[in-house]
């Protein structure tokens, strides 16, 4: 049964699914099910311009669009002068959201602009950021974007870890993104 005919776990239109990640997505739907916990797969296989759409949605959601106009307006592989040096042109904006906590991986790999604290601590200011594994096919995400997921986190998550604890096949892992208000699963193939 394909994961279009999932019952809790519904699948966003546009979607794209690989076959690592749609047995997972398949098998998460009983999760939910159980939990009566109705979510949404709000993202799958990514393009870099997928991903640049992303960034450019949180910009703006964020109320920073005036303030990074080149990385609204320009092109994926334009560039800009940047405190001296030649960059992305939306280079700037996608470091001021990681700057704000918007936990999100830049559309072609690139150095982080300003200071930002991972998940383990490390600020990543000066290093290279890589593109996401959404552009493998080996990640999807539950909730986020302008859908936003039902009611708070909390319930997806528990899910999630039920699932986790019960070793469910081709679930590597998952992290929540607050920010983001989704859940961020990595599967590998099995």
């Amino acid at each position: 049964m394909p994961a279009s005919q999932n019952k809790f776990l519904k699948i966003k239109e546009g979607v794209i699914l690989t076959p690592v990640i749609e047995p997972v997505i398949i098998a998460l739907d009983k999760y939910f099910e159980a939990a009566n916990c109705p979510a949404r797969v709000t993202s799958g296989l990514r393009l870099a311009e997928d991903q640049l759409r992303i960034i450019r949605g949180y910009i703006a959601s964020k109320g920073l669009s005036n303030q990074y106009l080149d990385a609204i307006n320009k092109g994926l592989k334009d560039k800009i002068e940047f405190n001296g040096q030649q960059v992305y042109a939306w280079q700037p904006g996608w470091s001021a959201l990681l700057n704000k906590g918007v936990i999100i991986n830049p559309p072609i790999a690139a150095i982080c602009l300003m200071d930002y604290i991972n998940k383990n601590g490390v600020n990543r200011k000066g290093q290279i950021i890589q593109t996401s594994v959404h552009f493998k096919g080996i990640a999807f995400d539950i909730g986020g974007g302008p859908d936003g997921i039902s009611g708070t986190i909390t319930n997806e998550l528990s899910v999630l870890q039920k699932a986790k604890a019960d070793n469910i096949k081709g679930l590597k892992g998952f992290l929540p993104e607050r920010e983001n208000n989704a859940l961020h699963c990595d599967c590998i193939a099995v």
